[in-house]
């Protein structure tokens, strides 16, 4: 895997936040399990425009346009890779009380779950296979910057020949290897970049995505939410690391934390129950 697919990882005392309803609480704490979403049914689902609106940038950057010609229509015209992908997606944040993620997760009865992320990683992996996993990155430079390296250095480098080369050769043969891996490659690639790169726009989310690829059908399992089955797979963790539990700002209730803090104890869990600081007018 290219050095450029290895995203920024937590640091050793960094905190992940899971932000969720009062029932995905009560399940993730008595189960130890958490649910994977199809990257494909995320609430962010402009992810495969955004993306393939950076290579078009990359590819207009191109100054040959029979390179740019050749580029465009054998990656951004048959990006069926998007379609056929089967990547599953974990999401956490970095930020401790988010007006924004209560409002999407949990505003009124929600709960946010806070991990030694550290530890969270190395459970989950003495399960499950990890694909990817790393901070979103939000700065389109940085993006663009991904994408122009791969494309023009890091796979022609692994093919051995320059990209004017394969170009050239394409130009003279069409259809040539070199070409087709070039491609091939750079669409395997984005298809999972497409998981790590969004819109400066949703930079306050502050998120930390896990990212596994292609179980097996036997695991899959779907859920009702808003009318329609979402799939997902079970990702097993065991014992939670778990520092503490946040309360929605909306939920000022005394029984809330209190009742919380009764079925920590049940389950063994000795954590502390906060109040989210925001203080809201409604």
């Amino acid at each position: 895997m290219h050095d450029l697919m290895k995203f920024k990882g937590i640091d050793h005392d960094e905190v992940l936040y899971h932000y969720t309803s009062c029932k995905s609480v009560q399940g993730i704490l008595k189960s130890g399990i958490f649910f994977a979403t199809k990257s494909s049914f995320l609430n962010d689902t402009n992810e495969l425009a955004y993306i393939l609106e950076l290579v078009e940038m990359v590819i207009s950057e191109v100054e040959n346009a029979e390179y740019r010609h050749l580029l465009r229509l054998s990656i951004i015209e048959t990006m069926e890779e998007f379609t056929q992908r089967n990547i599953y997606v974990l999401s956490f944040s970095t930020d401790p009380d988010s007006l924004t993620l209560w409002a999407e997760f949990g505003d009124k009865t929600g709960y946010n779950m806070a991990f030694d992320g550290k530890k969270l990683l190395d459970a989950i992996k003495e399960h499950h296979p990890i694909t990817l996993h790393g901070h979103i990155i939000y700065d389109k430079a940085y993006q663009l910057k991904i994408l122009r390296n791969l494309l023009f250095v890091k796979i022609p480098d692994e093919l051995n020949i320059t990209f004017k080369d394969i170009m050239e050769e394409e130009i003279k043969s069409q259809n040539t290897e070199a070409f087709q891996e070039l491609t091939t490659r750079f669409q395997q690639d984005i298809s999972r970049l497409a998981i790590f790169f969004k819109q400066n726009e949703f930079k306050s989310e502050q998120e930390y995505r896990i990212a596994f690829e292609n179980p097996s059908k036997q695991s899959l399992s779907f859920r009702e939410k808003d009318g329609f089955l979402l799939p997902y797979i079970q990702i097993y963790v065991g014992k939670l690391p778990l520092l503490s539990i946040t309360v929605a700002p909306k939920n000022h209730v005394d029984l809330a934390p209190a009742g919380m803090r009764a079925y920590l104890e049940y389950l063994g869990y000795d954590t502390t129950v906060y109040f989210s600081q925001l203080k809201l007018r409604y």
